[in-house]
């Protein structure tokens, strides 16, 4: 071989090895920059803002300020993010609602950001809102319609998604939302068997995701979940059904099975991106090798995914029945009064009947049908909830004021409504007490006030 042809070989090669060390070294640069890039998402979103979000009408105007607008300006920070409200784009009395809500929050809440939006009427809502419960009004199920599409009304990275029903019942913090950087999500299969309702989302889910749901996750609000899984659920399910759009989508869902938001996004969450929620779940029906064959091995629960106690107390109920509005009116007063306790606050307020145990809010760590079996370690991890509060408010971090409901008592009565008032009882017998205790949830207005 003759030396310029030595020569040639060896430029190529040369040139050969350059061009794969110079993609070798491109790879790993996107591959540590993708990972840097996830890792300081997660690491931001902890102190980022978060949208407290509800889809609103004036239909519901009673339970938004005596359930969820008197409780929220307790227990949701203002530091944390903002309030969005969705109303109906087409309806002459949301508009109207709206702007005496803007107005309100705007004098009496300044610190609070609230941003007020419309959403139009999807296209052939004349048959495509009689799904999926024919038997209910149209306006149930574009609720239904519209929770698929939370991302769309927010920037923000985090959506805590709430009903209008809903009653905050002790202090959102950080660690209620996250473990580390990841969001808290916690579900049950402890209703498949006990409630026909949720029977029918499991179907719905299966027939959603053409998956097996892993739990139910209608638990409680606020449901925290990444605003980009909304937009990636609803793409995979138009993948899925080969739909042009998801209009489509939820046709022929609805066709076969009643549809259920939460229960389908975070079972879609499981199955696809599961790495980026913390699991907190309470298997019943089966032990977990048995419970597991059901899924793919990508998808089986792990076995740090099931906790018989949850890290932190659940922050709100609902208040569609009297049995729950027992027991919010029990547990709003003892949250306020425990955690100005443990900020070293000794409240008139807080004395007499209202001086309720720490054990009153163990109701807080039951997944929903599954028995409530924690006693001590959910005290600690109560303590420590309320201790976290107590600091809060020392370091001037959060306001946990009674004044601020009270506020709300007189701005309903500008909508012409009134939330119940309370009504101070005198000490006696146990039916004495029972009364009192009745009083303090007609205090509160966290029973059945829908009107």
């Amino acid at each position: 071989m003759s030396v310029k042809k030595c020569f040639v070989l060896l430029f190529s090669a040369l040139v050969a090895i350059n061009i794969l060390a110079t993609v070798y070294f491109h790879w790993m640069k996107h591959e540590r920059k993708g990972m840097v890039m996830v890792a300081h998402r997660y690491d931001s979103a902890v102190e980022t803002p978060v949208t407290l979000f509800m889809r609103m009408t004036s239909l519901h105007v009673k339970r938004f300020y005596c359930d969820f607008f008197r409780t929220a300006v307790l227990f949701w920070p203002a530091s944390y993010g903002k309030l969005v409200l969705v109303f109906d784009q087409e309806s002459l009395q949301d508009h109207k609602l709206a702007k005496i809500i803007q107005r309100q929050f705007d004098q009496f809440f300044p610190d609070r950001k609230l941003e007020i939006l419309y959403e139009p009427l999807p296209m052939n809502h004349e048959t495509l809102l009689k799904r999926p419960w024919r038997a209910r009004d149209t306006g149930y199920n574009r609720q239904i319609w519209s929770s698929f599409f939370n991302d769309l009304y927010t920037n923000d990275t985090v959506i805590a998604w709430v009903d209008s029903d809903s009653a905050f019942c002790t202090s959102v913090t950080r660690n209620s939302m996250y473990n580390g950087t990841r969001l808290r999500v916690a579900g049950t299969d402890c209703t498949f068997s006990k409630e026909a309702f949720v029977r029918h989302c499991v179907k719905s889910v299966e027939i959603s995701i053409g998956l097996p749901a892993v739990a139910d996750f209608m638990l409680h609000f606020p449901i925290y979940i990444y605003r980009d899984t909304y937009a990636n659920c609803r793409e995979y399910l138009m993948r899925r059904y080969k739909a042009r759009n998801f209009e489509e989508v939820y046709r022929n869902i609805s066709s076969y099975a009643v549809i259920c938001p939460v229960t389908t996004i975070l079972n879609y969450a499981w199955h696809f991106e599961r790495d980026r929620y913390d699991w907190s779940l309470k298997i019943c029906s089966a032990p977990l090798d048995e419970y597991n064959k059901r899924f793919k091995p990508s998808a089986t629960i792990r076995p740090y995914d099931i906790q018989p106690v949850m890290a932190a107390p659940q922050s709100s109920v609902h208040t569609g029945s009297p049995s729950s509005a027992y027991r919010s009116a029990q547990l709003i007063l003892a949250s306020y009064c425990l955690s100005h306790k443990a900020a070293g606050h000794n409240l008139t307020f807080c004395t007499g009947k209202r001086n309720l145990p720490l054990s009153n809010n163990l109701i807080l760590f039951k997944y929903k049908a599954a028995p409530l079996t924690c006693n001590g370690s959910c005290l600690d991890v109560l303590q420590r909830h309320h201790n976290l509060v107590g600091s809060e408010i020392l370091e001037n971090k959060r306001r946990l004021e009674w004044s601020d409901v009270e506020i709300v008592d007189k701005l309903v009565k500008e909508i012409n409504a009134t939330c119940p008032e309370r009504r101070e009882t005198r000490k006696g017998n146990s039916k004495d007490n029972l009364i009192s205790i009745v009083n303090v949830l007609i205090c509160l207005g966290v029973g059945d006030v829908a009107m």
